[in-house]
């Protein structure tokens, strides 16, 4: 461990640090990988760094001869997933090789907090639609379905733009965009009658349903990391209660006032849809992911490979097969992308695991929970965990064996 430079003060290195790992984290990075980056920048600057994140602290500790130690406790604000931030914070990371770099890279950290998101307003409603939609139809709903899911999903992207930064709405913020679609749901029943509320509401509230959440979190776990994946586990099911407390309220309230007598639903669209449909996914999950419009294509077929494996294996070996294989096939896919085009793996990795998380499964379970069905509302969250894990185990085998398999270009974070 070489000293800290005599022409940078080691408060100064110190901050720096706190800045990335607040970035880090409000950008969507997993505890392990926080860790690993802090420690690995520490280590460029001549600093000995020990990292403890969680959800909602951060705990950073940084030495060096010369020196004393500095302790640093950090409450952390709420976290949003934000992939072209990731993708700029670890190039940034990359470039950073010593003291010198420094100055640059407190400017550069500075340029990329201060973007503001490339997903915002009507594009961000357009994409909300179009999610939704797609949802619907994964969910076997008709074309009712779809087309209700969509207006739904953009009403409630465009309400959680508009509410989502005021601070005095924050705790309730899940109960009331919940309750106001669960609303909306019935009202288009009326128009639309031969559909299923249950499914077209879920479609809606899909922007917030926490499936990728828990799967980070079921990562963290698996990684060792206990009590951040603990957290966010508990937060994740938090969301969700609140979420199917919101439903269960607007519902009751829509079947009072709005009152759709069952018709059935229409007839699902044919198989050979889903493909198309995976497609749009993708395109919807642009906005969420606040991934560059310019990766669309590398997203879509994330999507597409994602799914095509997970459902062609899963017809065979059953579903928690069909999860694991989709995961490792679509973490392997992302190190050869990044391999060979030199672009980051996360463009083609995480729209792949959004596309398979049981998130949806998960709010049907809990539902089905609230509705006093306990042995089917167990049951599928039973099914639910289960799947997580095949997920979580499929990713991590792939991000093990695929750089020693595919192999890394030289330059890369944590390469020499």
């Amino acid at each position: 461990m070489g000293l800290v430079s005599d022409n940078t003060p080691p408060d100064r290195l110190v901050d720096f640090l706190q800045a990335l790992a607040q970035a880090l984290h409000v950008s969507g990075a997993p505890a392990q990988d926080l860790e690993r980056d802090l420690a690995l920048v520490g280590a460029r600057m001549g600093l000995r760094v020990q990292c403890f994140a969680l959800p909602t602290m951060l705990s950073l500790t940084a030495e060096a001869e010369g020196m004393p130690q500095a302790v640093r406790l950090i409450r952390l604000p709420p976290y949003d997933y934000n992939m072209v931030r990731l993708i700029k914070l670890e190039a940034m990371l990359r470039e950073l090789r010593g003291p010198a770099e420094l100055a640059q890279g407190e400017a550069k950290l500075q340029q990329i907090m201060a973007a503001p998101p490339i997903w915002r307003g009507w594009r961000f409603v357009a994409c909300g639609f179009l999610l939704s939609a797609s949802v619907a139809l994964l969910l076997r709903g008709s074309w009712a379905e779809m087309l209700s899911g969509g207006i739904v999903g953009a009403l409630f992207v465009a309400a959680y733009q508009r509410l989502g930064g005021k601070p005095s709405l924050g705790p309730v913020l899940p109960v009331l965009l919940c309750g106001l679609a669960a609303l909306c749901t019935y009202a288009l029943c009326v128009l639309l009658p031969q559909q299923s509320p249950f499914v077209t509401v879920l479609a809606g509230i899909v922007l917030m349903l926490p499936g990728f959440t828990m799967t980070i979190a079921m990562s963290e776990l698996a990684t060792q990391n206990l009590i951040a994946g603990t957290g966010r586990l508990a937060g994740a099911f938090m969301l969700m209660l609140m979420m199917g407390a919101g439903v269960a309220m607007g519902s009751v309230l829509a079947a009072e006032f709005m009152p759709v007598a069952p018709t059935g639903t229409g007839a699902p669209l044919p198989d050979w849809a889903m493909w198309p449909n995976i497609a749009v996914l993708g395109l919807g999950l642009l906005a969420v992911l606040q991934a560059p419009l310019r990766s669309v294509h590398v997203v879509i077929v994330a999507c597409l490979l994602a799914w095509g494996i997970s459902h062609y294996v899963g017809n065979e070996l059953g579903p928690v097969a069909g999860a694991f294989a989709g995961a490792f096939g679509v973490a392997m896919a992302g190190h050869v992308y990044q391999r060979f085009s030199g672009k980051p793996g996360i463009l083609v990795q995480v729209p792949g695991l959004i596309t398979l998380v049981p998130g949806s499964v998960g709010f049907r379970g809990l539902h089905a929970l609230m509705e006093q069905d306990t042995v089917t509302g167990l049951g599928i969250l039973a099914a639910t965990v289960v799947t997580g894990a095949a997920l979580v185990v499929g990713t991590l085998l792939a991000n093990g064996i695929g750089p020693a398999v595919v192999g890394r270009r030289r330059g890369e974070a944590g390469v020499p």
